[in-house]
């Protein structure tokens, strides 16, 4: 594999790296998993959250395919995407988090049969019903197409990064479970919120520079 298809792999492990130490749903379910049924069934629910992010990931880019890889829109989307990227990576950065804000336990799914098979189900269902990671996931496949001018294999490494790095630290997360609760001290969740925060920020300057180098290289061989 040459240098520059390493450059995609790597900028998607450091977006899988940020999503992965973002609180939400997906780490209480995991952390609550394992400490309840063992680290097995975390490990299973951590597989299902995968294959749900690659369904929707996969799902998005030919749902939107048509926009994505004409040429014309890549400089519309690219910048929106950077300048809303870098909007969220603000707007985290300075989120007050309140002295009694904890992560709150979430609604189990109930499952009726014995083993670990059903909570793979229950993993790919977490993502599946939420409608924020379908707009999640969908920003993302428009921006980073944007930002490698179309080049499908970029967006593949990209996205091969991340995801694997979000399983890669889910199942970490899971075998952890009883020494990281401490994620739900306010202390910690302040510091987080600054983390994710800035690597969201550069992440909306990398698409915008990126879009920006791409629309003007095309530009002058054109010219």
């Amino acid at each position: 594999m040459s240098i520059k298809l390493l450059h995609p792999l790597f900028e998607g492990l450091i977006l899988g790296i940020t999503v992965a130490i973002t609180l939400g749903p997906a780490l209480v379910a995991l952390l609550q998993t394992s400490i309840k049924h063992g680290i097995k069934t975390g490990i299973f629910l951590a597989f299902g959250i995968f294959i749900s992010d690659l369904f929707l990931v996969v799902g998005a880019f030919y749902g939107v395919s048509e926009i994505i890889t004409a040429p014309k829109y890549h400089l519309i989307f690219g910048l929106l995407g950077g300048v809303v990227m870098i909007a969220f990576g603000i707007y985290t950065f300075f989120r007050k988090i309140p002295p009694s804000d904890t992560i709150e336990p979430i609604n189990e799914f109930h499952v009726k049969r014995k083993g670990v098979i059903p909570y793979f189900f229950k993993g790919f269902l977490l993502n599946v019903v939420n409608p924020s990671l379908w707009f999640f996931w969908i920003f993302w496949v428009v921006s980073i197409n944007s930002t490698y001018g179309g080049d499908r294999k970029s967006v593949a490494l990209f996205f091969a990064g991340a995801l694997g790095m979000i399983l890669a630290t889910d199942i970490l997360k899971v075998v952890l479970a009883n020494k990281i609760k401490v994620l739900g001290n306010p202390n910690v969740k302040f510091w987080i919120n600054r983390v994710v925060g800035i690597l969201f920020f550069i992440f909306g300057a990398f698409i915008i520079t990126g879009t920006l180098m791409e629309y003007l290289g095309i530009h002058f061989r054109v010219t």
